[in-house]
């Protein structure tokens, strides 16, 4: 297997940006796993059809636990390839 990894020089002068870089990737990888363990207890309770132990657990509207699980789900899909989405945006956006 090739040797990948990227290395970020902190230690430039001339590397003004680095911090705000290895930042934005610690930031995303958090939310990655976040997003993981959410999606696994959403997963959980459901059964596909009934999406209201997610309403009642996660504090959400009647009728929207399905819409939160679907943005949950495809947000952390697109993070891992699975899926093309703009989920990532849209959980953002529209969930709060």
């Amino acid at each position: 297997m090739a040797r990948d990894f990227v290395k970020i020089d902190t230690a430039s002068s001339t590397a003004t940006q680095a911090g705000l870089l290895r930042n934005y990737i610690q930031v995303l990888r958090q939310a990655f796993e976040l997003g993981t363990r959410v999606k696994a207890v959403m997963t959980h309770n459901n059964d596909g059809v009934n999406f209201a132990d997610i309403e009642l657990y996660f504090g959400l509207p009647a009728g929207k636990g399905q819409f939160v699980f679907d943005l949950v789900n495809g947000s952390t899909g697109a993070m891992v390839g699975t899926f093309q989405n703009n989920n990532c945006q849209t959980i953002t956006e529209q969930v709060g």
